[in-house]
């Protein structure tokens, strides 16, 4: 986009490209449909890909009867920063291979004590032990159904 310009006409088209632009930014980040089935699957791959990382306590939640904010919490501890970063890392990539990317996150520094992921039928929590205990989601959130991994 043109910021000095006297042409009307090239203002003109230089906004309707910047809305072009803004538009197609808008649709990619578009929410899509996913069925519950579906959910789960993603939910289990992102869970194996911290467990893959030697994340610890994972644990996750079926928030189906509880919130209509998502349908899947995983809470997991790291034992450092460059851990946390990896079983984030990890997650987006394997999730992004199946197609699906967060529409937000955190600012997730090395100095954060609890990294999140939405991926709106999914929210990751990534904490180190002292972020787990202080922020206490397992208690906050203990009405949920816990879902047990599959066997890996």
């Amino acid at each position: 986009m043109k910021l000095h310009n006297n042409n009307e006409e090239n203002k003109e088209l230089s906004n309707n490209e910047t809305n072009d632009v803004l538009e197609t930014k808008l649709k990619k980040r578009k929410k899509k449909f996913i069925d519950k089935e579906r959910a789960k699957e993603l939910t289990f791959k992102a869970a194996k890909a911290l467990y893959d990382k030697k994340l610890e306590d994972i644990v996750i939640l079926d928030l189906e009867d509880v919130t209509t904010l998502s349908d899947f919490f995983i809470l997991a501890t790291a034992s450092s920063s460059p851990q946390m970063k990896a079983g984030s890392d990890a997650v987006y990539k394997d999730l992004k291979e199946e197609g699906v990317l967060p529409y937000a996150e955190n600012d997730n520094n090395s100095e954060s004590a609890w990294y999140l992921s939405d991926y709106g039928f999914l929210v990751v929590h990534i904490f180190t032990e002292e972020g787990r205990e202080y922020y206490n989601l397992d208690k906050l959130w203990h009405e949920a159904k816990k879902i047990d991994m599959p066997e890996i």
